[in-house]
């Protein structure tokens, strides 16, 4: 049998993707092009409207491409709630299968195929197909309840990877060339140890592993990054000095509304004190435009505190209501020109804040990760504290970790300009 997967959304149903791949290969069954595969697997997201209308979009295509297929849905849009009927209801739909219930699915297309000595599916990975960099899930799940989320909903309660499965995974990566290794999970923070160890007790034993790779942490939320994690970061030359940080509103009003688990002056504390140990890191942060009654005020006042904390990049969404969750059912919503308005506004600020931050690295030395095939003569590539850069005239493979020292901003993109001339 021949399988194809269609993934959308973070890098846990990238990771996930991954497992179910490896493992249906191993059961005998052959990866091809969508339009050629009997079996193909729609790893779906939910996190906005417009990724449950993607979902959707791309489960058309496939069929219309290859009406022969069968094709199972699975992922955060795939629970059993409000929206599981407009997916079991499409006629392209061969079978939704829960969220939870996705690992499944390899013992469902194996079916009389297979290795039967080994019928166990192995929640683990050993590679990462078209990926530069791979991800490790470590953790699963929120308990957190901000009022807009429904991700907490649909992965269910905090769970997370035992230390040992983890660090081999990372052994197994690294042995296979990975560079660089992104540690993931829904609620990243949230991870505990069966002994009660927390995120900074993972990365150092990471830190102690054998091999050339560096790593990087996934989104994480501010009222999870402590001095440990922090101090940990500063003194490691392993981990990227990058930080994915949602702040989602710089209203003390609006953050309320959603219930997060901080004020603004909690989380300029938090930058404060990772500035003081990492001068330069990469903070990267979403933001959230239009909330339900987000006033002009709010947004101004957001605006400004996300200027005065100079973000490396913003990630900028509209407000998108979830079914199920509390602010659904909100009033004062923001009308959708002034809420498309805001997001402008906020992609604007995050570009100028971008190339800002460029400049810091002009004639600094840097450890770049190269990315991608060739862009013309030029090849695109990150530093640790997530900066792009393109390297001209530069031969190197995909997967190398080089130094150089850039001589230049390209500030339309933007991102660090660097050339044969500037490697170290």
């Amino acid at each position: 049998m021949k399988f194809a997967i269609k993934t959308l959304g973070c890098k846990v149903n990238q990771y996930e993707s991954q497992v179910l791949r490896e493992n249906l290969e191993r059961f005998g069954l052959r990866e091809a092009d969508a339009k050629a595969a009997e079996a193909v697997i729609v790893n779906s997201c939910t996190v906005t409207e417009q990724a449950d209308i993607k979902s959707r979009k791309i489960i058309r295509k496939v069929k219309k491409e290859n009406p022969a297929a069968k094709i199972f849905v699975t992922g955060c849009g795939a629970v059993r709630d409000e929206d599981i009927d407009s997916l079991e209801s499409m006629p392209e739909v061969h079978e939704v299968i829960p969220n939870l219930a996705k690992m499944r699915l390899p013992l469902l297309l194996r079916g009389s195929r297979g290795a039967r000595q080994d019928n166990k599916v192995r929640e683990h990975i050993s590679g990462f197909k078209s990926h530069t960099r791979a991800f490790v899930k470590i953790q699963d799940g929120c308990d957190q309840d901000c009022s807009y989320c429904k991700i907490r909903v649909v992965r269910g309660r905090a769970r997370s990877r035992g230390s040992r499965e983890i660090l081999d995974e990372i052994k197994r990566l690294a042995a296979h060339g990975y560079r660089e290794i992104v540690l993931t999970g829904i609620c990243l923070g949230a991870w505990k140890g069966a002994d009660g160890e927390g995120l900074p007790g993972l990365l150092k034993h990471a830190g102690r592993l054998k091999g050339g790779f560096r790593i990087r942490l996934s989104s994480i939320e501010p009222n999870h990054i402590d001095d440990e994690l922090i101090e940990t970061m500063a003194s490691s030359s392993r981990i990227c000095r990058h930080l994915h940080i949602p702040v989602q509103s710089g209203s003390d009003r609006i953050l309320a509304l959603m219930k997060r688990r901080y004020n603004t002056s909690q989380f300029r504390g938090c930058m404060d004190n990772i500035r003081s140990r990492m001068p330069l890191a990469g903070i990267t942060m979403d933001v959230i435009a239009g909330f339900p009654g987000e006033t002009d005020n709010d947004f101004d006042r957001s605006l400004e505190f996300i200027k005065g904390m100079r973000p490396c990049r913003l990630h900028v969404f509209r407000y998108s209501a979830r079914k199920g969750t509390l602010a659904a059912d909100m009033e004062d919503r923001v009308p959708s020109r002034d809420a498309k308005q805001r997001v402008e506004r906020l992609i604007k600020l995050g570009t100028d804040l971008q190339a800002g931050f460029c400049g810091e690295f002009i004639e600094r030395e840097v450890e770049v990760l190269i990315e991608g095939k060739p862009e013309g003569a030029a090849r695109m590539a990150y530093t640790s504290e997530y900066v792009k850069t393109r390297l001209s005239g530069f031969s190197g493979r995909e997967g190398d970790l080089v130094r150089v020292k850039p001589s230049g901003v390209d500030k339309n993109t933007p991102c660090l300009l660097a050339g044969i001339a500037d490697l170290v």
